[in-house]
C-alpha cells in the first residue's frame, strides 16, 4: 500500500489543505503555486489562562440547593422542574483552541505566470507536505514537514538556479499585538523584535472566546483580561544553510526565487503546560522561538531533517495494515474516494488501509510528549470561534481520539492526554470540594488546556449537554488501557491509581443510597440524550444512566485488578462501591435502556450510544442476554449518524463479530462531503480525508482506526482472538503490529472471509515487555491454541494443531 495522499492543484477550502504537526506546531499546507499559505498552530494558543475558571464564580450554597431541589423533583417524577433546578448550577464556557499565524508565501515571476502540471501530495511515512509543478516552463516544487526533536517548521521552495522571479514571504494573524506593559496599549501589528530572525510576529491570544453554538453574543471574542502571549519566528537559509540575502521589515522578507529557500520557523507562547499558569512576555517567547530555530540551522537543516523522518519512523513504521488497493493508489485520493462513495470500498479495499494509517498519522502530529493533548480538531484550527471551541469534549469525543494509541502501538501519544487529565485532577478536587462538599476530584462535560472541571451552560443550557459529573470515569479509561497495553508498574502506581481512587472517592460521595437499599446516581444524564416523560415531554435528568453505572463498573473493576498488580491494598469502601449498584439488564424492547428505568426514546436515532460504553470500549465479559441487547440497541439507533458515531458503531459491531452489519456501515464512513453543509448528523470524509461531524473531528479519523483494529485482533476475554470480524470487503490482507494485552505484538495474514470468518494464513506474537512473557491463549473461528512467550522481542508462530 502506497501511504500517500495526491492532489491535483491547489488546495480550495481549509479542509482541501493537507496537515502536518509534530504534536507540538501543527500546519495546514494549501499548496498553492504562485500564492501558497501555510496556517501553523501553536499547540499551546488557547485563548484565556487558568485563571478564566474563576470569573463569574458559582455560589456553593445556591448549587448545593439546587441539587437537593432536584433529586426531590426526580424523586416524583418532575423531569423538567429538575433540569431548571440544575441550569443553577451551571457555570461558564470553556476556553478556545486559537489559530496561531499564517505563514504566507508569495512568488512574482518573471515571466507571464502560467502555471503547469500542479500536484500536492502528503507522504504518510515521512510526514511532508509537497507541491510540485510548472512555472513558466521551469519545474518548481516545495516540501513542507515539521520537527519533533528540533520544534520547528521547514517550508522549503526549490527554483531553477537560473531564477523565476522574486519571493515575498509574510506573517499574518487574526490575534493582536501584545499590550505595552506602560500604557496598556497593543504595540504594532507585527513589530519585530531585536534579533529574532528574519521576520517576526509577536501576538497576543484572547482572554476569552465564547462557543459559538452559543450564537450572537456580545463581544463574544474578548481581549481586555489576562491572556497568553507569543511569537512566531522564521529565518531564510539555502541548501547550505547559508543565510539568504533579503530585504526585511518586520513580518515581511523578501528573496530571489532561485535555487533552494528554506524558511525555518518556531513559535512559543508563554504556556507553561496543561493547567499551570502563564509566565513570561510575547519578548519571551520570541527570543525562545529564535533560539529554536538558530539551533536547527547551527545543526543544519539536512541534519534535522534526517533526524525528523527517523524519529517519525519510529513511530510510524510500528504498525502496518494492507490491503487490495489495485492499480488505485496513484490515483489522486479525492476521485478514489469519490469513485468509492459511488461504487462501494469493495472496488477499492486499500482506501480503508491509507484511511487507517492516516489516523495514526493525525495522532502522531497532534499528540507527542510535552505538548497537550489532541483537540476536537487535532493540532489545526483557523478560526477565532472554531466549532464547540475546538476544546476537549470529556462525554466521547476525546476519549475516542486515544482509543487507537495503544492497539496501533503509539503509546508515547497518550503522555499529553495524561498530563491534562493530572491537571484537570488538580482542577477537580476544588470543585469536588466547593461546589459538591465531596473528597476526591470531578469533571464534567468539557474542559481545556487550563484544566476546566466546572458544569457549562451559562444558566441556559440543557443538562444533557451541560451537567454530567463523570466525566472523570471515562477520562481514565485510557489510561488504564495504556496500562493494560504495556505501561510499567511505576505508572500504574504512582500515576493511573492515585487518579482512579480519587475518582471513585468523588463518586462514593455522590451516589445516594436508595430505600431498596442500593445506591444511585441521581441527577444522572446520559450525555445529549433524552427520554419520553410518562406525558409524552421531553427529559434529560433521572436516575442511573447506564453510562453512570458502566463507568463506575469499569472505574472500580481497574481499581482492583491495578491495585492486585502492583501489590497495594485497596480502600475497602471504594472497591466494593460497584456491588451496591443496580443492574444493567435488558430492557422491555430487548436493548440496553438509557437510564435504569427504562423510558422511552425521545430521540431513537441518537448518535450517542452511551449505553453501551462497557461493551466497549468496555471490557467486561458480555453474557448472551446482554450481547443480544447490545445488538438490538444498535439496530434501534439505525447506522447512520456523525463520523465519530460511525466509528463507535463499527467499533460495537466489531466486538460483538457482526460483520454483516460493519458491511453496512463503511459506506457511510466513505461519503464524499463535497456539496454537503457543515451542519447536521451525517458523517463522511473531505477530500483531505479529515472525518466530517460534520463539521471535520479528529474522533472520527481515530476512532475509525480503533474500529478496524477491533476487527482484526480483540484481547478483551482472556486471551487473544485473531480475526473475530473482518467484513467481507477486507478479503486478502494483513496487518503487523497490532498491539494485544498485556503488551503484545501481533502479526496476522489472512485470506478469503466466508461465513465463518476470514481465513487465517500466517500469525505471529512477540512480546512487548517481559509482563507479557508466559502462556497467552490464542483463538481463531472456534480453534484455540496456546502460545508460549520466553523472551522480549522475539517473533514466535501461531500455528493451530490440523
Amino acid at each position: 500500500m502506497s501511504a500517500v495522499l495526491r492532489y491535483r492543484g491547489p488546495a480550495t477550502t481549509w479542509t482541501d489543505a493537507l496537515p502536518v504537526g509534530n504534536g507540538l506546531l501543527g500546519a495546514m499546507c494549501h499548496g498553492g503555486a504562485l500564492a501558497d499559505r501555510v496556517g501553523v498552530n501553536d499547540g499551546s494558543a488557547w485563548s484565556g489562562t487558568v485563571e478564566t475558571e474563576h470569573v463569574d464564580p458559582l455560589d456553593p450554597g445556591t448549587v448545593r440547593a439546587a441539587l437537593a431541589e432536584a433529586r426531590v423533583a426526580i424523586a416524583s417524577q418532575r423531569f423538567d422542574d429538575a433540569a431548571d433546578a440544575l441550569r443553577r448550577v451551571q457555570h461558564r464556557h470553556t476556553q478556545a483552541y486559537e489559530p496561531f499565524v499564517d505563514l504566507v508565501v508569495t512568488t512574482t515571476p518573471d515571466g507571464a505566470g502560467l502555471v503547469q502540471d500542479h500536484e500536492r501530495r502528503l507522504e504518510l511515512g515521512t510526514a511532508t507536505a509537497t507541491t510540485s509543478f510548472v512555472l513558466d516552463g521551469q519545474p518548481v516544487r516545495t516540501a513542507t514537514w515539521a520537527s519533533w526533536p528540533r520544534r520547528v517548521l521547514v517550508h522549503e521552495l526549490v527554483f531553477p538556479e537560473s531564477g523565476v522571479g522574486t519571493v515575498d514571504v509574510s506573517l499574518e494573524t487574526l490575534l493582536h499585538a501584545p499590550l505595552d506593559a506602560a500604557s496598556g496599549a497593543g504595540a504594532a501589528a507585527g513589530a519585530a523584535a531585536s534579533g529574532t530572525g528574519d521576520a517576526a510576529l509577536l501576538v497576543r491570544l484572547p482572554s476569552d472566546v465564547w462557543p459559538p453554538h452559543d450564537g450572537d453574543v456580545p463581544d463574544p471574542v474578548r481581549w481586555d483580561g489576562p491572556a497568553l502571549e507569543g511569537a512566531a519566528v522564521l529565518r531564510l537559509v539555502d541548501e547550505h544553510d547559508r543565510p539568504l540575502a533579503s530585504s526585511a521589515v518586520g513580518d515581511h522578507v523578501q528573496v530571489p526565487a532561485r535555487g533552494t529557500v528554506r524558511i525555518v520557523l518556531a513559535t512559543a507562547t508563554t504556556a507553561q503546560g496543561a493547567g499551570r499558569s502563564p509566565a513570561g512576555t510575547a519578548t519571551d517567547a520570541a527570543a525562545v522561538a529564535a533560539g529554536l530555530v538558530d539551533a536547527a540551522i547551527t545543526t543544519g537543516i539536512d541534519a534535522v531533517l534526517a533526524e525528523q523522518r527517523a524519529d517519525h519512523a519510529a513511530l510510524v513504521d510500528r504498525f502496518t495494515l494492507t490491503l487490495p488497493d489495485g492499480d488505485h493508489a496513484d490515483r489522486p485520493t479525492d476521485e478514489r474516494l469519490a469513485r468509492v462513495a459511488t461504487e462501494g470500498i469493495a472496488t477499492d479495499p486499500g482506501l480503508a488501509a491509507l484511511l487507517v494509517a492516516y489516523g495514526r498519522y493525525l495522532l502522531i502530529c497532534s499528540s507527542r510528549p510535552g505538548g497537550l493533548p489532541a483537540t476536537l480538531q487535532g493540532i489545526w484550527n483557523a478560526a477565532l470561534r472554531p466549532p464547540w471551541s475546538a476544546n476537549y469534549t470529556t462525554n466521547v469525543n476525546l476519549e475516542m481520539a486515544y482509543w487507537p494509541a495503544e492497539v496501533t502501538a503509539l503509546p508515547e501519544t497518550v503522555e499529553p492526554l495524561v498530563a491534562l487529565v493530572q491537571a484537570v485532577a488538580r482542577s477537580g478536587e476544588q470543585t469536588a470540594a466547593r461546589l459538591y462538599d465531596a473528597p476526591g476530584w470531578v469533571a464534567h462535560h468539557n474542559t481545556d488546556a487550563w484544566g476546566y472541571t466546572q458544569p457549562i451552560g451559562e444558566g441556559q443550557h440543557d443538562p444533557a449537554y451541560a451537567f454530567w459529573p463523570m466525566g472523570a470515569l471515562w477520562l481514565l479509561d485510557p489510561l488504564v488501557a495504556h496500562a493494560d497495553h504495556g505501561a510499567d508498574d511505576a505508572f500504574v502506581r504512582d500515576v493511573l491509581l492515585p487518579l482512579v481512587a480519587g475518582a471513585l472517592a468523588f463518586v462514593d460521595a455522590w451516589v445516594v443510597t436508595g430505600d431498596d437499599g442500593l445506591r444511585h446516581t441521581v441527577p444522572s444524564t446520559s450525555p445529549e440524550n433524552h427520554f419520553v416523560t410518562a406525558t409524552g415531554a421531553s427529559g434529560s435528568v433521572d436516575t442511573d444512566s447506564a453510562m453512570d453505572l458502566a463507568l463506575i463498573r469499569m472505574t472500580v473493576s481497574a481499581y482492583r485488578r491495578l491495585s492486585d498488580r502492583v501489590g497495594l491494598e485497596t480502600d475497602p469502601r471504594l472497591a466494593a462501591l460497584a456491588d451496591a449498584l443496580p443492574p444493567i439488564e435488558p430492557g422491555a424492547d430487548g436493548a440496553v435502556p438509557e437510564w435504569h428505568a427504562d423510558r422511552g426514546h425521545a430521540e431513537p436515532g441518537h448518535r450517542h450510544v452511551s449505553s453501551l460504553v462497557g461493551a466497549y470500549p468496555g471490557t467486561e465479559p458480555l453474557d448472551e442476554s446482554m450481547a443480544a441487547a447490545v445488538a438490538r440497541t444498535l439496530d434501534a439507533r439505525g447506522d447512520d449518524s456523525t463520523g465519530w458515531s460511525l466509528a463507535w458503531k463499527l467499533a460495537l459491531r466489531a466486538r460483538l463479530g457482526d460483520t454483516a452489519a460493519i458491511g453496512r456501515l463503511l459506506p457511510l464512513v466513505f461519503r464524499t462531503m463535497d456539496g454537503v453543509d457543515d451542519e447536521g448528523q451525517r458523517g463522511g470524509l473531505y477530500r483531505n480525508l479529515f472525518a466530517a461531524h460534520p463539521p471535520f473531528q479528529i474522533d472520527g479519523n481515530l476512532g475509525f482506526v480503533a474500529a478496524v483494529a477491533e476487527m482484526l485482533v480483540q484481547s478483551h476475554r482472556d486471551g487473544i482472538d485473531l480475526l473475530p470480524a473482518v467484513p467481507e470487503v477486507f478479503a486478502h490482507g494483513a496487518v503487523r503490529g497490532l498491539v494485544a494485552r498485556p503488551g503484545i505484538d501481533v502479526d496476522v495474514t489472512w485470506g478469503a472471509v466466508g461465513d465463518d470468518g476470514a481465513e487465517l494464513l500466517e500469525a505471529g506474537l512477540r512480546a512487548r515487555t517481559p509482563r507479557a512473557l508466559g502462556d497467552h491463549v490464542v483463538r481463531h473461528r472456534g480453534r484455540e491454541v496456546l502460545v508460549r512467550l520466553d523472551a522480549v522481542a522475539v517473533r514466535v508462530p501461531v500455528v493451530f494443531p490440523a
